[in-house]
């Protein structure tokens, strides 16, 4: 009989009554709510004692349609901080949209200064998801401020296209006293979508190093349909104990109903190390989170509650942060705030 590392819903064969138990009692929780006609999706999530902090892609004026980067902080379950730290503007490569954060330690050198936090973000220069590149900021505290690199580190590689580019990044520390970083992202062009890794060292941002894209496999990886699926839209914890990346991923294919550009489920699966760094290998598909689990009818944009090394904060425990968002006759993306549940590993 199949098994699921954690003890949830296996999505790879009709679940037993039992399965369900891996989640903890209560867990499913709303913990961010921006209201009125204000979102909030992609979260980075970061675990420090009892304090967790939250950064979203989130607009800042009411009803508007333009990506900033908002930091959340929560103390003892209580909001204690709410305000924008990354913003559009300017007539740079990133003026216009600036979303999926992903926050790590790392130690990096940039005009002088030595910073301990590292962000990396989606950016473009179009109202449009297209033309994307992957920059980064740097900050000596999380809760910033943060300085942004004038260059890509991920620059859009489909020049004279209109195609969706690079982005949705993800990243867990290597060697963080040394600036580097293992680099996870989404790439989207005229021959597909695909996710891919780079190693990198950003120690001296006078002269950072940027590693070859590696292809990250799709397989293992099942769609809600049960078939083969694709890997996008993710992000990544790694937990050394077992030497397994933990991924959470959109699952596909999109519902028939509004809104189409989402998804209704995620999964939650892992890899050994070795397939991380040297290609190939295939997933082992852990869990499910879907409607019939959180009672919401689209659970999407999701991320793992981590250390600011990228690892799990508890061998034991992972912690899924997702999206949620209403469906059919209704303005979807104002519905967008923030859940989580988490699940036990054995």
């Amino acid at each position: 009989m199949l098994t699921c590392l954690i003890a949830l819903v296996c999505a790879l064969l009709p679940a037993p009554a039992q399965a369900a138990a891996g989640w903890q009692p209560g867990s499913i929780q709303q913990i961010y709510d921006p209201k009125g006609k204000i979102y909030a999706y992609a979260p980075a999530a970061i675990a420090q004692g009892t304090t967790e902090h939250y950064w979203t892609c989130h607009n800042t004026t009411d009803g508007k349609i333009k990506d900033d980067i908002w930091h959340t902080r929560r103390t003892g379950g209580k909001i204690v901080s709410d305000r924008r730290v990354i913003a559009s503007g300017g007539t740079g490569w990133d003026r216009f949209h600036n979303c999926d954060p992903a926050v790590v330690a790392v130690t990096a050198r940039f005009q002088g200064v030595t910073y301990k936090y590292a962000m990396f973000y989606l950016g473009n220069d179009v109202d449009a998801s297209a033309h994307n590149q992957i920059g980064v900021a740097f900050a000596q505290s999380l809760d910033g401020p943060w300085v942004k690199y004038p260059r890509p580190v991920v620059a859009f590689p489909f020049e004279g296209t209109t195609a969706w580019g690079v982005g949705q990044p993800a990243v867990t520390a290597v060697q963080p006293d040394r600036g580097r970083l293992l680099l996870f992202y989404t790439s989207g062009g005229p021959n597909g979508t695909r996710a891919y890794r780079r190693d990198i060292t950003l120690a001296d941002m006078s002269a950072p190093v940027i590693g070859p894209a590696v292809e990250i496999t799709r397989a293992g990886l099942t769609g809600a349909d049960g078939r083969p699926d694709w890997l996008n839209n993710f992000d990544v914890a790694y937990d050394p104990s077992r030497d397994r990346f933990y991924v959470v991923r959109e699952q596909h294919p999109y519902p028939a109903d509004h809104p189409r550009q989402i998804g209704a489920s995620l999964q939650v699966a892992s890899i050994d190390g070795a397939s991380i760094w040297n290609g190939g290998g295939s997933w082992r598909v852990e869990g499910v989170i879907d409607p019939a689990l959180t009672g919401l009818p689209r659970n999407h944009n999701a991320g793992l509650l981590r250390t600011v090394y990228g690892t799990l904060p508890d061998p034991g425990t992972l912690t899924v942060v997702f999206t949620e968002s209403c469906a059919g006759t209704c303005a979807s993306l104002w519905s967008y705030d923030l859940w989580r549940v988490t699940g036990t590993l054995t």
